[in-house]
């Protein structure tokens, strides 16, 4: 009784009963890929399982459907096979892509391994690499081969049907029929490409077969390779859309239309070429080992010039692509270069142009030698463009980008600079410094007249030649010069044996002077009289351009002298120069070895000087 009564008394505290039984979850089955959807484009909607989605990317199981609208395309593939379906179908997904339930529209089907599809109209084998396009409608299922082969099996008629490339196989309607392959359009008609030749002078062409003959003056078009020979002072260009190359004489090399890209193969041999691109057009660059193929990213001109290794190419302006046959390209812009060695290519970078000249501006410049100049265009867009003729119809550069171009100057000529479209151009005029390379002033005659003689001079006091009576008795004479300062010591001092004596550059300065000459005989006694006569050395500051007395061309110096006109503003190598009150000056030229003078007159015309010292 005691126990039944514990027992009873846990039960009325309450004993803990066992947790309920969960059932296990129900097994979903694993859903297989068919293939996988890609492609997409325009209206295509998936059918899954009763819902209409818009179809996305990824795997395709049994059962779903596609449908495309007007504009839809769907790619599904699957290990080696592909179903491209078309617009306005509708497609159901079977077993594997080898079920092609199309109801409606069109589908192509590839086939890299060959294998056998199920469709409407019975079972077909495709060959390897085929591809066939499937078409379901009212009218019934067509086959339309346009790779390989295809055949048909268990027809209506129990028969096998082998479908070519180009045939279509039409079942409909219990009936078979095997129709026609359309006829194939006539090939396009191939256009030969021609190059257009113009020269200026004497030009010879050599073609591969044939005589040698002259290009005429009215120009011809060159459809084969051959050889071109250009004259001295003659020029040739070769032009076809898009792309231009001219060559200075004397020059050699060989040209060659190109059919399509590139559209011109060029080898120089000697001289320069100059090749104008434009955008995306390209030049195949002969003469090496390799071809140098060469493609403009924007319109850009190139110098060309043929080394041992192969064409050197530099950047005149643009950008561009340069690459050997089986190479990666390299990318050049301005003022850049590249030069074949070996199975690569060596690049670099022009040097520091000799002189800057402004936009908006007409400017002279006097050197001994031609040299770089850097040409600055106003802000703007459009092409650069420079030329030698205001008219802008022989240019050296055509180029986009950029707000200045470095190019080779002229020792004497012009150029003239613009942005394309532009009314107004920038121009400068190259001159020859002829006193670039002097040592002395022009000579001056000083007579004995009794009279006191004014000599003028603005860079240097001349060479004074004097001249003097002559006398009986005499085979010699004796001719001094005295500073009136010091009528003691002659400055100069000479036995001369001809009624005239030469007092060279440079001897005298500017100040008052009295000269005499006394005749001597054959003993060398001196003829008693004599006259001292007066003379006056005077700067005169007339002058309307730059005077350089220092230095001279390729002379190793310290210090740059000369004289300027007065009212103008002179500066060296970008530095203000000071002038005294008759424009002239001294200055220091440190380390450089290119001076440039820039002298803005009165009226506010520009000039530069460019003076080049050994170091």
């Amino acid at each position: 009784m005691k126990r039944l009564g514990l027992v009873c008394c846990l039960a009325l505290l309450g004993c803990p009963e066992d947790p309920p039984v969960t059932p296990p979850p129900p097994v979903v089955p694993v859903r297989l890929t068919v293939a996988q959807l890609s492609g997409l484009s325009g209206k295509v909607t998936l059918i899954r399982d009763g819902k209409s989605v818009a179809a996305a990317a990824g795997p395709l199981f049994e059962g779903d459907v596609l449908e495309t609208g007007a504009d839809g395309h769907a790619l599904l593939s699957f290990k080696g096979r592909e179903v491209e379906l078309l617009a306005s179908s509708r497609f159901t997904v079977g077993k594997s892509l080898a079920d092609l339930s199309l109801s409606l529209g069109e589908l192509l089907f590839e086939e890299l391994d060959g294998g056998e599809f199920n469709t409407a109209a019975g079972t077909a084998r495709a060959g390897a690499g085929s591809k066939v396009k499937l078409q379901a409608g009212d009218g019934g299922t067509s086959f339309e081969v346009g790779l390989g082969t295809l055949e048909l099996l268990d027809l209506e008629d129990g028969g096998t049907s082998t479908v070519k490339a180009g045939e279509r196989f039409v079942v409909g309607l219990g009936v078979l029929s095997l129709e026609d392959p359309p006829t194939p359009p006539p090939p396009p008609e191939v256009v030969k490409p021609k190059l257009k030749l113009t020269p200026r002078g004497t030009v010879t062409l050599k073609p591969k077969s044939g005589p040698s003959s002259k290009v005429p003056a009215a120009g011809r078009d060159l459809e084969e390779s051959s050889g071109f020979t250009v004259d001295k002072s003659s020029e040739l260009r070769a032009e076809i859309e898009g792309a231009a190359v001219e060559f200075e004489g004397p020059s050699k090399g060989n040209l060659e239309p190109g059919p399509g890209d590139p559209r011109m193969g060029v080898t120089l041999t000697a001289g320069v070429g100059r090749v104008f691109l434009q955008e995306g057009q390209s030049v195949l660059l002969g003469g090496g080992k390799k071809p140098l193929l060469v493609r403009a990213k924007v319109t850009s001109t190139l110098l060309v010039t043929p080394t041992r290794d192969g064409p050197r190419v530099e950047v005149l302006g643009g950008e561009t692509e340069v690459g050997l046959e089986g190479a990666l390209p390299r990318k050049l812009q301005a003022n850049e270069l590249a030069t074949p060695r070996g199975k690569g290519l060596d690049t670099g970078r022009r040097g520091a142009p000799t002189l800057t000249l402004p936009a908006g501006r007409n400017t002279r410049v006097y050197w001994g030698r031609g040299g770089d100049v850097a040409l600055a265009f106003p802000a703007g867009e459009g092409e650069l463009e420079v030329a030698t003729d205001s008219q802008f119809e022989h240019k050296l550069v055509s180029a986009q980008g950029g707000d200045a171009l470095v190019v080779q100057a002229p020792v004497k000529g012009a150029l003239y600079w613009r942005r394309k479209g532009d009314p107004e151009s920038s121009g400068a005029r190259f001159e020859r410094d002829e006193n670039a390379g002097a040592v002395s002033a022009k000579s001056d005659t000083v007579a004995e007249t009794g009279l006191k003689a004014t000599i003028y001079f603005q860079s240097a006091v001349p060479t004074l030649t004097f001249t003097f009576p002559l006398r009986e008795g005499a085979s010699s004479w004796r001719f001094r010069v005295y500073s009136v300062a010091d009528l003691k010591t002659p400055l100069v001092d000479h036995r001369v044996n001809e009624n005239r004596a030469v007092v060279e550059s440079g001897a005298l300065k500017e100040g008052s002077y009295v000269w005499s000459e006394v005749a001597m005989d054959k003993n060398g006694a001196e003829a008693p009289g004599g006259r001292m006569n007066k003379m006056d050395v005077v700067f005169d500051n007339s002058v309307t351009r730059l005077v350089l007395t220092s230095p001279r061309e390729g002379e190793r110096a310290s210090t740059a002298s000369g004289l300027a006109p007065l009212g103008s503003r002179l500066s060296l190598n970008g530095k203000s120069v000071a002038l005294d009150a008759a424009g002239r000056f001294s200055v220091p030229i440190g380390g450089t070895s290119v001076l440039v003078f820039k002298l803005v007159s009165r009226e506010g015309a520009e000039s530069q000087w460019v003076r080049r010292v050994a170091r």
